[in-house]
């Protein structure tokens, strides 16, 4: 069965680094979340009303780049908490980052550009965030090589893609609703183990092929083929059994998770 769109959904959701451009401030940023990144920063500099209070002393303020494709606004809250919080955070093992690196983590200087540059590649070489299939956008040339960099060194997975984009673009192409696969036909079967599936078990298809399978069967499945895997049972990509088409896992949680939003 195709993913069907789902209408009630907002499917754009994004965690954005701001840096100051007041004199004296340069290095001062902000890590925040947002359905609409051109909006949010209007707020920020005191365009428009319900910017944040603790931004209103260093503005004006820049979009550096932003962090989209999450599975659902709760993951990105929760990839937020963890980006303004690197020294205390759960969410992510920080303690698997050479020493040097976490010095920074861990230090003082939580509203620095480095550090948060750090805190965002280190994040996304580790679970569950290495898994997710993120993006990067960042319009500016210089920092795009920079964060480019920075993530090969840390080992961010190939799926991740870092863009360098127009950040407003990002937003209007962005889909209006989301992919969902609504419940599955009477009688169709995991392709893996040839059991009925049902709506309340997670199950996903492929967009290319007739494939589908219970996601268990599926992470079975790759991780018995794979040496690369996040944790214990999530792989971060898979591959259709039917034509082989890559798929990144989190693309299939969400298409299966839409109908619970």
């Amino acid at each position: 069965m195709a993913p069907t769109q789902h209408p009630s959904i907002c499917t754009f959701y994004c965690c954005y680094l701001l840096r100051s451009l007041k004199p004296g401030s340069r290095d001062h940023v902000y890590v925040g979340s947002t359905p609409d990144p051109g909006r949010r920063l209007r707020q920020h500099n005191g365009e428009i009303t319900a910017g944040a209070v603790t931004t209103r002393s260093r503005r004006p303020w820049e979009m550096l780049l932003i962090v989209h494709g999450f599975p659902s606004k709760a993951s990105a809250l929760q990839f937020e908490w963890a980006w303004q919080n690197p020294h205390m955070s759960r969410h992510a093992s920080f303690d698997a980052v050479p020493y040097e690196l976490q010095r920074t983590l861990y230090g003082s200087s939580q509203k620095k550009l480095e550090t948060k540059l750090v805190a965002l590649c280190a994040m996304l070489a580790l679970p569950p965030f290495k898994a997710w299939p993120l993006q990067i956008a960042c319009p500016d040339a210089q920092l795009h090589a920079d964060v480019v960099g920075r993530a090969q060194r840390h080992g961010v997975p190939a799926h991740i893609r870092i863009e360098r984009q127009n950040i407003g673009q990002v937003f209007e192409q962005a889909p209006l609703s989301c992919p969902y696969l609504g419940p599955p036909a009477p009688g169709e079967q995991c392709a893996l183990c040839h059991r009925a599936l049902e709506e309340e078990r997670p199950w996903g298809a492929c967009s290319a092929c007739s494939a589908q399978w219970h996601l268990v069967c599926l992470a079975t499945f790759t991780e018995s083929r794979t040496e690369s895997r996040i944790g214990s049972l999530v792989p971060a990509t898979a591959h259709c059994t039917g034509c082989g088409q890559m798929l990144i896992w989190g693309d299939l949680v969400r298409a299966f998770a839409a109908a619970g939003e």
